[in-house]
């Protein structure tokens, strides 16, 4: 009989379950990059001045923001990476369940292209993103409550990135724990073994059995 470790199942299912919301993500900040980003929530009314201006000073802002090499294919190739990294961390999900040992190598790539990932958007974010924001913030002031509140908009997101792929960079930490574990590589050179070798119940050419 297969032995299999609890923290097999579960990080099994939070690979079915995270892999499953990062498709979600994914696809809702493919429409919402499409959509054209920030400056969705900031499309001026009619001729109200204040509605103009404030459409103005967010676009002003978002190309402060987006000035670092390559921003646009850094976000496209990004939904990409999400995308990917979410179907390899459903279809590994589904194999840990069985105790396949290409679940497990999968499960290893995954996080190694999880955490290095992450460290690249946080490096971008910190050497271009931020920079820019602030020589932004350092040459412009919010003239009105409208204003200040888009800045303050723009400052969440570009300051909370960064925090949310340190944090979520502790996920895939745990993943690489827990397939290293020599109990839990153990388990899957046992199941590969059991689940390649012959069926030995079965009778052979040429046995027959005993009176």
């Amino acid at each position: 009989m297969q032995y299999k470790p609890a923290s097999i199942t579960v990080i099994a299912v939070l690979q079915l379950v995270f892999g499953g919301v990062g498709i979600i993500l994914g696809i809702c900040g493919g429409v919402f990059l499409a959509a054209g980003g920030q400056n969705w929530f900031y499309q001026s009314s009619g001729s109200d001045p204040k509605q103009a201006n404030i459409q103005k000073l967010t676009k002003e802002l978002q190309t402060a923001a987006e000035s670092g090499p390559a921003f646009q294919a850094v976000e496209v190739g990004s939904i990409g990476v999400d995308l990917a990294m979410s179907i390899a961390m459903i279809a590994s999900g589904i194999g840990l369940l069985r105790l396949r040992p290409w679940a497990r190598l999968l499960s290893i790539v995954y996080a190694f292209v999880s955490i290095g990932y992450k460290v690249f958007r946080i490096v971008y974010y910190l050497a271009f993103t931020i920079p820019a924001f602030n020589d932004f913030l350092n040459t412009h002031t919010a003239n009105a409550p409208e204003e200040q509140m888009a800045f303050n908009m723009m400052r969440m997101t570009t300051y909370i990135s960064p925090i949310a792929f340190l944090v979520f960079m502790i996920y895939p930490i745990i993943v690489l724990i827990i397939m290293f574990r020599p109990v839990v590589a153990a388990a899957f050179r046992e199941g590969g073994s059991f689940q390649n070798e012959p069926d030995l119940e079965r009778s052979r050419p040429g046995d027959s059995e005993e009176p």
